[in-house]
């Protein structure tokens, strides 16, 4: 009988008496019955190994001062008599992590996010029967934060990336106190704003923007515009958003995180800038935090002009005869906006949630713009002058409510959360303009100049509701799924007025006054698991939404309805593949649709030279996304890039032609696809204890085909977008950011937008232990941020030269409030087991 005994509490087989056993065996016995025997024998050990008891070690990180989950965390178990590693993780998009198939030993847990203190955990209980090891909810904070009476201090990089998106740290970017979410997102290498400020997303118009993971009732451009980067926490940048999120947005999704108060008691925060040639801001955000209920109030004020000027050559081909057109504009445009947000959150007990927020006021957008126009045809050499100016004031006025509620269920991690939303908006477009005959120094000889207005009053509503269920099904597996309704209605009243001199009256002109109405419904469902399996975390999903749109053109008694069901599948996997080194992998699709302005049959009239008209058939864009990244993080330096992969179906793109009246036309149409395939990289470094580093560059391959007029085209360019961001913490309380960007010549359907680059600089010191802080900015300060736009069709050139004003001097001053003494202390972490 074989003796067996235990080392520990491992059955081991007793060697001696095996092997006898063995020997006496082999004498008696054939090769293949050693052969038999061997095996057993291996099976055996293979056996009495996988007995050994094996662990699961799983936690939950949370942010310390919000409460709010963080995900992609670096989570590595070491041997603590080595710092040897043993395994890893990440977090998965709840902030849990899961150690498998721990044997029992000495180790240590190191948590690691970029932006916040390490965390270890130095002490693990491997309980006799129990196989799973409960950490509990891990608490980590900023590397910079404000906790209670003290404040850490530690340099934030301005940008991270994480698996799934880019994080920018608006508070640690000088360049954008006193400006905008615009000035924010400049850091980005996923984002190129051009010099009259409009933004892309990888080279695309089309995403969506939400703030705090809610909608907004604007378009994405007015959103990011009037939304002051004093009250900005952080900008998430997700370029594959999972299928919990709504498709719309082809490019991708930005997320505004707004600040909010972490401490208990009243805390604020004031700011005021002033700028060269009248640019003033404001804002006040005042909060109070109680054991169960959290309120927020903000106002924000901005009045801010800025000037340009505009050339604009033209050349316009016609069977023997050439017409040449001069076209020069002295911009002053002035943007301001007003706005009053509130919000509450109610936590009546640790599983029920209510919040509420309200989102109002009016942003304008005005403008007078005087143009001197020339023109000469050739061979007739016939000479034409004018002087017209332009004038136009848009003042949207606008609310938003979100109320949410979140009900945390009896199994651990499920919940169900419904969210109501409910905008109204008051447009209101005036729009007039002079035309007058002019001589060849451009003084006016008319005695009777044209005089038209327009006016565009018009207004929406926008009714939203969400359902979500989250249900983990096991230690691993975790399934979301819900559905959302969309009602999206507005009514356009387009007034086109001109004067008449002999009755001395205006007069509406029926060619171009017309009433539309529009409606879009959007119905979705959605289902996605996130799981993790060989160390992998992984997250697949799959959307659905139908439409219903129709569109109803009053005036010229035309209708047009379209529906159609789509699917958005989508995934995500990252990987650990050491302490250092994480790999991902993402794809999604997305929709962009057509909004009501491109969808407008009736003709508009822009000024003597442009006509535009929408195109009711318009069908959405279909928008595939592919990318894989790396990522390598050390202790004083990030490393990442992702190689990306996009494809368009049916683009919309905007025509441009001229007809007999020697007018430039335009309007939209689907008869393009294009492509895009690029690679971004990051960078940051802590170069020395006062000088820290973010590069980062965008390089990609562009290329749009299909069809003008039945004549196929092909246009593609190679392009690069790079960026360096300087942060130099001169002495405690002075820091210094100093940033170049540049951005290469980038093509579109009929044509090219030239190259450009810019150098802005920033000084901020702190007084008061650190509560009033005085920032200095530079903008452009080499005058650089000018660039050429080509556009070319079959008989016409046009090439405009845009000159905006730089530099720009900004002067802002911050100051805090709150209800308590702040100290200061080092970062160090500890946690208790």
């Amino acid at each position: 009988m074989v003796r067996l005994f235990s080392f520990g509490r491992i059955p081991v087989l007793s060697t001696a008496l095996l092997l006898h056993q063995i020997k006496t065996k082999i004498s008696i016995m054939k090769k293949a019955n050693v052969l038999v025997l061997v095996f057993g024998f291996l099976f055996t050990i293979v056996l009495a190994n996988a007995a050994e008891l094996k662990y699961e070690i799983t936690g939950t990180i949370i942010e310390e001062q919000s409460g709010a989950t963080i995900p992609y965390v670096t989570v590595a178990l070491h041997q603590k008599a080595d710092s040897s590693l043993v395994t890893g993780c990440i977090s998965n998009e709840e902030g849990t992590f899961l150690l498998e198939k721990v044997v029992k030993g000495n180790y240590y847990i190191e948590l690691r996010f970029v932006g916040y203190a390490d965390y270890f955990i130095d002490k693990l209980n491997f309980g006799e029967n129990a196989k799973t090891i409960e950490l509990g909810q891990i608490k980590m904070h900023p590397a910079s934060a404000l906790l209670g009476e003290v404040e850490v201090t530690s340099r934030i990089s301005p940008i991270l990336n994480s698996v799934d998106k880019q994080v920018l740290n608006v508070e640690k970017n000088l360049s954008a106190t006193g400006g905008t979410a615009v000035d924010a997102l400049l850091l980005s290498p996923s984002i190129q704003v051009d010099p009259d400020g409009n933004i892309k997303l990888r080279g695309s118009t089309n995403f969506t923007v939400l703030i705090n993971g809610k909608p907004t009732t604007l378009q994405p451009d007015e959103v990011l515009r009037q939304t002051p980067a004093n009250l900005i926490s952080r900008i998430e940048v997700i370029t594959n958003p999972s299928a919990k999120y709504t498709s719309s947005g082809g490019a991708g999704i930005i997320n505004i995180i707004l600040k909010k108060g972490a401490q208990s008691g009243f805390n604020g925060l004031v700011n005021a800038t002033i700028g060269t040639k009248d640019k003033y801001s404001g804002d006040v955000s005042l909060n109070l935090n109680r054991e169960k209920i959290a309120l927020s109030l903000a106002i924000d004020w901005r009045d801010w002009n800025t000037t340009g000027l505009h050339d604009y050559y033209r050349d316009y081909y016609k069977i023997d005869t050439v017409h040449h057109a001069i076209m020069r504009q002295d911009r002053l445009i002035n943007e301001s906006n007003l706005g009053f947000r509130f919000g509450l959150d109610f936590n009546p007990d640790a599983k029920n949630n209510i919040s509420y927020s309200f989102h109002g006021g009016y942003t304008a957008f005005e403008g007078f713009i005087p143009t001197k126009n020339s023109g000469i045809s050739e061979p007739s050499h016939t000479d034409i002058y004018s002087y017209n100016t332009f004038y136009f004031h848009q003042k949207p006025k606008f609310y938003t409510n979100n109320l949410g509620y979140n009900l945390n269920l009896k199994k651990e991690g499920s919940s169900i959360s419904l969210n109501a939303y409910y905008s109204y908006i008051d447009y209101y477009l005036l729009t007039s303009q002079t035309q007058s005959i002019a001589d060849n120094n451009f003084n006016i000889i008319d005695t009777a100049p044209y005089l038209q207005d327009i006016i565009n009053d018009n207004y929406s509503h926008d009714y939203r509701l969400n359902a979500d269920y989250t249900l983990p099904i096991n230690k691993k597996t975790t399934l979301e799924t819900g559905g959302a309704v969309h009602y999206y209605k507005r009514f356009l009243d387009v007034t086109y007025a001109q004067f008449n001199y002999d009755d001395k009256e205006w007069i509406n002109n029926p060619d171009y006054t017309n009433q539309y109405n529009f409606n879009e419904d959007v119905y979705a469902a959605y289902v996605n698991v996130n799981t993790s399996f060989w160390g992998i975390q992984a997250s697949l999903g799959l959307r659905t939404e139908y439409m219903d749109r129709l569109l109803k053109q009053d005036s010229a008694a035309f209708e047009s309805e379209y529906s159609k069901l789509n699917f958005f599948p989508s995934f995500s996997f990252s990987k650990a593949l050491s302490e250092k080194n994480s790999l991902s992998l993402a794809m999604s699709n997305r929709i962009n649709r057509p909004d009501e302005y491109m969808m407008n049959p009736f003709p508009e009239f822009e000024d003597e030279y442009f006509y535009s008209e929408g195109n009711p058939f318009l069908l959405p864009e279909i928008v595939r996304n592919i990318e894989f990244g790396h990522q390598f993080t050390a202790e004083k330096s990030q490393i990442s890039s992702s190689l990306y992969y996009r494809t368009t179906t049916d683009k919309i793109e905007q025509r441009l032609w001229i007809e007999d009246d020697e007018k430039i036309h335009t309007s939209f149409h689907n008869d393009c696809n294009d492509r895009s395939i690029g690679l971004e990289m990051m960078g940051n470094f802590d170069l020395t204890k006062w000088w820290s580093l973010n590069a980062n560059a965008n390089l990609f391959h562009y290329k749009i085909e299909g069809n003008v007029f039945e004549d196929s085209f092909s246009n593609s360019d190679f392009s690069w977008t790079a960026q360096l961001v300087n942060s130099f913490q001169i002495k405690k309380n002075t820091s210094i950011q100093l940033i170049g960007y540049y951005a290469s010549e980038t093509v579109r359907s009929q044509g090219t937008l030239s190259d450009y680059y810019f150098v802005d600089l920033a000084v901020k010191q702190q007084f008061l232990n650190g509560r009033l802080s005085l920032n200095v900015q530079c903008k452009d300060i080499f005058q650089s941020l000018n660039y050429e736009l080509k556009t070319e069709t079959g008989n016409m050139k046009l090439l405009g030269d845009f000159n905006n004003e730089s530099p720009i001097l900004l002067f802002s001053l911050s100051f805090q409030i709150s209800n308590y003494k702040k100290k200061t202390r080092d970062v160090h972490t500890e946690f208790d087991m």
